[in-house]
Formats: C-alpha cells, structure tokens, sequence
C-alpha cells in the first residue's frame, strides 16, 4: 500500500494542498469542522508526518511548554492537584495538531525566569503557557521583547496585549458578597491569594465594591491574604476566632482554602451554616465532599484548559491578542442556604 501523502488526502477529500497542509499543521485559519474532517481521512489513510523532517526545515520544536509551579513546602499536600486537570485539558486541545506538551517544574518566579531563558534560547519549545500572572510580570515582560508566542492563564497589567483565559475574580468576588449582604451578613471576612497576584487584587475590588454598594465600608481585619493552602484557611479562621466581634460570613479564593477554615471552625465549635457561612470559589468540584458542602461558585477547568491550548495553537500560527482573550464567569452552586445572619454578631 503506497504510503499515505498530502495530496492523497487532498484526492480524498477534495480540498486543496494548501488547506490539507494547514489543517494537518492545527493553523486556525481552518474551520474546526474541516480540519477534522481531514484528520480523520488522514487517519483513515494512514498518514504520517515525518517530525524529524519537519523540524529540521521548519526550525521547530513542536512542542508548547507549560510551567507548572510546584511548591518546596511538602506540608502542602493540595499543592498542584488542579494541574492534572489543566494538563488534560491542554492536550485534549492540541489533539490533531502537530504539538505535544512539554512539563517543566518551577519553583518561583526567579526560577521560572532561568527556565524561560533555557526555552527561548535552546528552543526547547515553540510557546508557552503558564499561570499565576503577577502585577509586574517579569516572565510576560521577557516573552513579549524575545517576541515568543505564550498564553496566560489570567490577564496582567501588560500595556502591550496577549493571549490569555481568565476567571472573572472581580465578578466572582462581588457576586458572593452581594448575596451575602441581601441575606443579611454584614460582617463577611475574606479569604485572599497573595497580594501580589493579579486575580487576589481583582478579588478584593470586587468585595470592596459590594460593599461600597451597599453601604458599607471595608473591614481590614476581615481580609486575610495567603498561599491558596489549607494551612491559610485553618489561620485565617483562627486569627478571626480572636476578634471580639466575629464575622457571620467568609468567602475563600479556593476549596483548599475553605477546607482549612472548616477544619479550624470545627475545631473552634463554630457551626458551619449557624454560627457562620462559608462560600468557596472552586475549580475540581471537592467541596461537595465537605461537611457541609459549601455553596461555590465554580468555573469550569476543563473549558479554561482547553481555551489556553486552542489559544496557544492560534498565537503561533500569528493571531491578534484579541481573538486569544477570554474572561469565563463563575457560576453559584447553591449546596446551602447560607442562612441570613442572627440579628446580633457573635460576641466573644
């Protein structure tokens, strides 16, 4: 059987060269229906790439690295889980292109730094994808003057625009506060990423804005900012137990967060949905495991990840920033009441 070619696939499915080739090589110019309508002849056809070939004449790797930060801290049993599911979700976009992924570790920010330099100039790979985007990024700064393709997963405060898939934290966060005041809390504490990343700001002008909206001014001794871990949560809630008037309300950035603070209040003797509500943002679903299930407001993973892979394979092949951005708005699951606040605060 001769062996299957670009213009056999062409005969076969009646589109030009050009379009085959395109499609085969993942370019977004081609509609998603065409371009599996002609990897699924090439498939049929038995058709294979010569990689080696390819990479030689087009100086490519071929590959898209992600950099996934992975903490030094081996207390932190939550650290990293989500990154099965985001890797997944990547690959799942890349499926019927020519790019496969490529997992480099990274400690922090320097670190990354070091391997960015290593991928850019030993071309390791074709782009990146990375996330936990910071106010003044030195990974994006260093992408956009080497001119490398990278998706984020969150947006920054780059003047020059670039791809990116991003949760609405400022909605999120709004969201969640609002509702809690028309329910009648007043006192609502929050629980915050590091200030120094870009959604843990977007997250605190959202609650400060439903605040503002109702009335009411922001409580600083109500505000805790941390690593996304449970270990935050659980001192977070205890350094809530040592106000003399303590909040009927607490909003966490993530479910490792609001797992601490359920396993501290348990063991305080506050009753979660009594005592005091606990609202989660979320992204793996857990927390309908806890006891009792936090309402949260969840934002797909699978459609997050996939959007940073499809957006990667259209950075490379020179799409404008703003065909590459997408901002997704979390969505409430309601799994309690989160009962009006008592007409008088728990006093200590």
């Amino acid at each position: 059987m001769a062996r299957a070619t670009i213009k056999s696939i062409a005969r076969e499915t009646g589109y030009s060269v050009g379009t085959v080739s395109n499609a085969l090589r993942g370019a977004a110019s081609v509609k998603e229906e065409t371009r599996q309508e002609i990897q699924a002849a090439a498939t049929r056809l038995g058709y294979r790439v010569n990689l080696d070939g390819l990479k030689l004449r087009t100086n490519k790797s071929y590959r898209i690295a992600v950099l996934v930060s992975v903490s030094t801290d081996a207390e932190e049993e939550w650290e990293g889980v989500e990154f099965t599911r985001i890797l997944a979700g990547i690959s799942g976009a890349l499926q019927g292109s020519r790019y496969e992924l490529s997992v480099f570790n990274v400690a922090d920010t320097a670190d990354a730094m070091g391997t960015l330099e290593k991928i850019v100039k030993d071309g390791l790979a074709d782009g990146v994808i990375f996330s936990g985007t910071l106010h003044d990024d030195p990974r994006i700064t260093y992408l956009q003057q080497c001119s490398f393709p990278f998706v984020t997963m969150g947006m920054s405060d780059s003047e020059m625009p670039h791809p990116y898939v991003d949760i609405d934290s400022q909605a999120a966060a709004f969201d969640a506060t609002a509702r809690l005041i028309q329910l009648g809390h007043r006192r609502i504490a929050l629980v915050n990423p590091p200030s120094e990343l870009v959604y843990a700001t977007q997250r605190r002008n959202g609650y400060g804005e439903a605040l503002k909206d109702a009335g009411l001014s922001m409580n600083t001794e109500l505000v805790f900012d941390g690593p996304t871990t449970a270990r935050t949560g659980q001192k977070s809630f205890e350094a809530l137990m040592q106000l003399k008037e303590l909040p009927t309300a607490c909003i966490c950035a993530n479910e490792a967060m609001t797992l601490g603070v359920l396993s501290a209040a348990h063991q305080a003797g506050v009753r979660i949905g009594q005592d005091i509500v606990v609202i989660s943002t979320d992204d793996l679903q857990l927390s309908r495991y806890f006891v009792p299930p936090p309402s949260t407001y969840y934002v797909p993973i699978g459609e997050t990840s996939r959007l940073l892979g499809e957006f990667m394979l259209k950075a490379l092949d020179g799409a404008d920033p703003s065909e590459t951005q997408k901002k997704i708005r979390a969505t409430l699951i309601e799994r309690q009441p989160d009962t009006p606040a008592p007409k008088t605060a728990l006093i200590k």
